[in-house]
């Protein structure tokens, strides 16, 4: 996921700091979902309650700003 936003950056596309300063939290994420034994275990049991909330919340706010950066951009 990292990759990715640090590419849209060099497109011109970038968070405001305090949901870019967060976004390596999606790493683990694609890392156990993609590799399912990457988690030393059951992929449901590396991730708590609280961490998952985390984790949507913060990906609510990629996608309003990403919504809100193309609309305003065209």
């Amino acid at each position: 996921m990292t990759g990715l936003y640090h590419l849209l950056k060099e497109k011109g596309f970038k968070l405001p700091s305090e949901i870019g300063e967060q976004i390596y939290i999606f790493n683990k994420y694609y890392t156990v979902t993609r590799y399912p034994d990457a988690a030393n275990g059951l992929p449901s049991e590396s991730v708590d309650r609280i961490e998952g909330e985390r984790a949507v919340s913060l990906a609510r706010e990629v996608l309003n700003f990403a919504e809100r950066y193309v609309r305003d951009s065209y």
